[in-house]
């Protein structure tokens, strides 16, 4: 390999030269493995970065370097409530560092640093060097993505009838406290979502976790929109969408779920219809849904989402990995 040094890299105290050969090979990953409509910027995707993760923390980071230059990391959350089993986490090289190692170097120096029995990785374009570099390695494929996308244009389709019985509230940022709840409750509803084989698992939403999750949000300079159906006092369905700095004209559906006690009632293409409504500067939308939910890609199809790649998600006990 050459004069390669990999070490431990603290991101919020580093250099923003190393802070910036950080982005620029996560840009030249991100623009080869699923060329995006628009390039984050640099000071929001730091920004970002800097923002704790509601359970997930900080990312951390490895490097090697040539003669003081970064030429690849592996980057990885460490779980600090549920999942502490867990990394979920990168490897990036640059492509002409590549095939000499580096990578694997990273990959066993990050998974020593992170001392966790499990390992995941996520947004792997399927059928990609990336996966079989990893399946080379050990680790297995346990679910699939369908990366969709939405590109919004001066006829949005329509939201059709509220059911009898049900309403939208809606908002921006902080959740009303009258509605704190009801939105607990419908974002708890994502939970029986298909998963495949991760080991990831998910945890039950309480009101302190939402506010703390808002606050962190907001620090980053996160906007956030949500459509909340009721029925009565009650929580019916929920669909939130996120906008961060880095892409100002680019929006990622993040939460949709209908408890339910209410499924059957058409209320999961209704609020994401409405919410097309209310999105403001967005050009562009962007969601992952598990490539086995036909319903759910159905549901973004009537809205005129159209499907860009998928993607698949690889876990592994670090014990059985090749290292």
């Amino acid at each position: 390999m050459g004069d390669i040094d990999v070490e431990e890299l603290d991101f919020p105290s580093a250099a923003e030269t190393d802070q910036r050969a950080l982005f620029d090979l996560q840009v030249a990953w991100w623009s080869s493995a699923m060329p995006p409509r628009e390039l984050p910027e640099f000071s929001g995707w730091v920004r970002r970065r800097l923002t704790l993760d509601a359970g997930w923390g900080l990312p951390r980071f490895a490097v090697a370097r040539e003669n003081g230059r970064i030429i690849g990391y592996a980057d990885g959350y460490l779980p600090t409530t549920a999942n502490t089993h867990l990394v979920t986490g990168t490897v990036v090289v640059d492509p002409r560092w590549q095939r000499q190692g580096i990578g694997t170097t990273l990959l066993r120096y990050a998974l020593r640093l992170a001392n966790r029995d499990t390992a995941e990785a996520s947004w792997v374009p399927r059928g990609s060097e990336g996966e079989r570099w990893a399946t080379n390695r050990g680790f297995t494929v346990v679910t699939a993505l369908t990366v969709q996308e939405l590109v919004l244009t001066d006829s949005l389709p329509e939201v059709g009838e509220v059911p009898p019985g049900y309403r939208l509230a809606q908002w921006t940022g902080r959740a009303p406290e009258a509605l704190l709840d009801a939105y607990v409750d419908a974002l708890n509803a994502t939970n029986d979502q298909p998963m495949g084989d991760s080991t990831i698992e998910l945890v039950e939403y309480t009101r302190e976790q939402v506010r703390q999750e808002e606050d962190d949000l907001s620090t980053a300079g996160v906007d956030v929109w949500v459509v909340l159906a009721m029925h009565g006092d009650e929580a019916a369905g929920v669909t939130v969408v996120y906008r961060t700095l880095s892409r100002p004209s680019v929006a990622h559906q993040r939460n949709t779920s209908v408890v339910p006690a209410h499924r059957g009632k058409g209320l999961g293409r209704l609020i994401k219809a409405q919410m097309l409504r209310q999105l403001t500067g967005i050009e562009i939308i962007e969601t992952e849904t598990n490539s086995t939910n036909e319903h759910m890609r159905r549901i973004n199809h009537s809205l005129g989402y159209t499907d860009r790649l998928t993607t698949v998600s690889l876990s592994a006990r670090v014990a059985d990995l090749k290292l």
